[in-house]
């Protein structure tokens, strides 16, 4: 990781911000050739905290950054001015590498706001900051931030480094590359925090920049959250993907599936509350991810298997998690709608042993009849609404099926009544379903004009037409009572009007085979009779 401080040109050469360009070739040169005869030389700002920073390759790099305006301009915010007797003594006081007395010599003179104290107040902000990559001192880390809150907040400040920085600057910087620097040094600053607190494995270092400026630079999102909302971003596809319904019970593996993800989702977020990362909209964007995959969970677990109480129980974990107040209230409001079901248990409980049983005719008529009995109840309404779709979907399918084998097996006079049972009922409750009425009706509309024109031309296109159906159900509703309730519309009538036509052919086939049996035979018995007839004449003329 490129590290702000470590591989800033002006620490790499050895050099503070006054210097001249002649100089910086100069230095360089020495450098190169004193490594050269494999010997590293040792400044004066050097401090002992990095290590293996000054190469033959850092050192060009450096010398590369000090002619280019926009990358100059960067390093030199970010190292040490030294201008005046109290720089060279705390400069002095470092070279005997006893930082406290350097920082004590500039903190002295740092008050007030004169240009003079301001970039002592920066040299001490940057000392601070070099410090942390080599000791973890929280004295060092709260006062550095105020330091460079109260320069990057300052007009005054930025007035006076735009003045000094043209004065010492032989590139003639143009005045738009120094604005641009001023509008991104505060992402810049985040960088380097984010970087001292990946050197010292310690999250806090980003909480304690993030309550200050309220802000996050590139590296904190790269380095830190990508990570993080990647793994967040996995366990909730995993949740997503989960068929707990599928076998007709929450067994214990399933269970402990997840509450493994949802140990990882809590581990995630405690990393995001170290980092006070925790209330960012990316972070609650990822919250409310997390939230819905559990939800998607809860619905499944409470229509499908009427596990009600783990329901409730996955939403109060969810509401710990939730990122935005939007998603909170409909979680609220679900836990509210699921605890007013757990009330009306015995109302309940006899729909849910018919549908239990497979008994889902009987369970729609007990539901039809409870309807109406309690009508202003909320709760027990949308309890309704959920198992009339189970049944209705249910009974659908059960009626497809034997259509299906009875149009496989040649009987299509038996199959193409159920198949037109199936697609009405499921469209006289299409309301209960989450399709745009307008849109399925053109899908159907065109399906049954399509049907009416099969034919022995286009019979062969009959299993592409029907794919493209299967394949927008699964793309749109996978996973969903949806998926199959399209298909059976969309089954209903090609398979009827397939039916018709295959019975309209294999009757038309029998006709065809019984002429042409009926032909022959004739043929036949005219052929024998002229055979007889001949065979006589010639007889009778023999005599």
């Amino acid at each position: 990781m490129s590290n702000l401080l470590k591989n800033n040109a002006y620490h790499i050469l050895g050099l503070d911000t006054s210097v001249a360009q002649r100089d910086i070739q100069k230095r360089a040169k020495e450098i190169i050739k004193i490594l050269q005869i494999d010997d590293v030389p040792e400044y004066d700002l050097d401090l002992g905290v990095f290590e293996n920073f000054r190469t033959e390759d850092s050192v060009k790099d450096a010398v590369q950054k000090l002619t280019s305006p926009k990358k100059q301009i960067k390093d030199y915010f970010f190292w040490f001015h030294v201008v005046d007797e109290v720089d060279e003594q705390a400069v002095d006081i470092l070279r005997k590498k006893k930082p406290n007395g350097a920082i004590k010599a500039w903190k002295l003179h740092a008050e007030g706001d004169s240009t003079k104290a301001m970039f002592y107040k920066k040299n001490l902000a940057l000392l601070y900051c070099i410090l942390l990559f080599k000791e973890d001192n929280k004295r060092y880390l709260k006062e550095s931030l105020q330091i460079w809150h109260e320069l990057l907040n300052s007009s005054k400040f930025w007035t006076a480094f735009t003045k000094v920085y043209k004065h010492n600057d032989e590139l003639n910087t143009d005045q738009k590359i120094i604005s641009d620097f001023h509008k991104h040094a505060p992402s810049l600053l985040a960088d380097l925090y984010t970087e001292i607190s990946h050197a010292r494995k310690d999250g806090s270092y980003i909480a304690e920049f993030t309550e200050v400026f309220s802000l996050r630079g590139e590296k904190t999102e790269k380095l830190v959250m990508a990570p993080i909302f990647h793994e967040i971003s996995e366990t909730v596809e995993q949740l997503e993907a989960m068929k707990v319904s599928e076998d007709g019970i929450l067994d214990a593996e399933e269970s402990a599936t997840i509450k493994k993800h949802i140990g990882k989702i809590q581990d995630c977020c405690n990393k995001l509350i170290d980092l006070g990362l925790y209330d960012d909209s990316q972070s609650k964007t990822m919250r409310d991810r997390a939230a819905n995959a559990l939800k998607t969970i809860v619905l499944d677990l409470h229509n499908n298997l009427s596990e009600t109480d783990k329901a409730v129980a996955l939403l109060n974990i969810a509401l710990k998690f939730v990122g935005t107040s939007s998603l909170e209230s409909k979680i609220k409001q679900d836990i509210k709608t699921l605890e007013e079901v757990k009330r009306n248990t015995d109302l309940v409980k006899p729909v849910l042993d018919l549908i239990s049983d497979e008994q889902y005719e009987k369970a729609l008529d007990i539901i039809k009849t409870d309807r109406e009995k309690h009508k202003t109840n909320h709760e027990l309404q949308e309890f309704y609404d959920n198992q009339t779709k189970l049944c209705v979907s249910s009974i659908a399918v059960q009626k497809y099926k034997k259509a299906r084998d009875y149009f496989d097996n040649k009987q299509e006079e038996l199959a193409k009544p159920l198949f037109v049972e199936a697609g009405q009922l499921v469209y006289e409750n299409i309301d209960l379903f989450n399709f745009n009425k307008k849109a399925l009706d053109e899908i159907l509309d065109e399906v049954k004009d399509n049907a009416s024109k099969v034919n022995l031309r286009n019979i062969d296109q009959f299993d592409e037409y029907r794919n493209s159906f299967v394949n927008m159900a699964k793309e749109k509703f996978e996973g969903q009572f949806e998926e199959t309730i399209l298909i059976i519309l969309v089954d209903s009538h090609l398979f009827g009007s397939l039916s018709d036509f295959m019975k309209k052919i294999r009757h038309k086939s029998s006709v065809v085979n019984t002429l042409n049996t009926i032909g022959w035979f004739t043929i036949w018995f005219y052929g024998i009779g002229l055979i007889f007839f001949i065979a006589g004449w010639i007889y009778k003329n023999q005599d």
